[in-house]
């Protein structure tokens, strides 16, 4: 092979990686694909957000209050639609349980966030995340980014980059 196919095959393959976890902020100090990262019991930022309807929520109505979930996806992102079907089957499987899944999109428009929803039956919290809540929880490798928190408002864990159901069900799990 000459270099210049061997050196198109490089920025190809180059390219899919960075494809598998959506992000124009990445510094490269993570690996996207290593597992679950645990935190320690901490408690973590609260918010105030809007939904895809223009509503204002604030985090306190669940956070300490029951198991959460936090997603930050995005519509543009093939990784955060890849587990979009996994994050419906768990959710149905984990809301009778009491846990409360919110799906904070990033750079995102109510409309496309709603019409995608509807598609796709996301049928929980859907919030708009502004850069402050990015900023607060340190999205700064990617999405999706999925936060698993206990009913008493701690982190417990956290995936960065997509994951199938047995690995998201894990974390939904580690929560109750």
């Amino acid at each position: 092979m000459n270099k210049k196919i061997i050196a198109t095959l490089v920025a190809l393959l180059f390219s899919l990686f960075q494809l598998w976890s959506c992000s124009g902020r990445n510094d490269g100090s993570q690996n996207q694909a290593n597992t679950a990262t645990q935190a320690s019991t901490i408690s973590v930022p609260l918010f105030s957000a809007q939904d895809i309807d223009g509503r204002w929520h604030s985090a306190d109505e669940w956070l300490g209050k029951k198991p959460v979930v936090i997603n930050f996806w995005g519509t543009w992102c093939p990784p955060c639609r890849f587990e979009i079907p996994d994050l419906v089957k768990l959710y149905d499987e984990y809301q009778a349980k009491g846990v409360e899944l919110i799906s904070m999109a990033v750079n995102d428009s109510p409309d496309r966030v709603k019409d995608f929803a509807s598609a796709n039956k996301m049928d929980w919290v859907l919030l708009l995340a502004q850069d402050q809540i990015q900023i607060d929880y340190k999205l700064t490798t990617g999405i999706p980014t999925t936060i698993f928190i206990d009913k008493e408002g701690n982190e417990v864990s956290r995936y960065i980059g997509a994951r199938d159901y047995e690995t998201l069900k894990k974390g939904f799990d580690a929560i109750l």
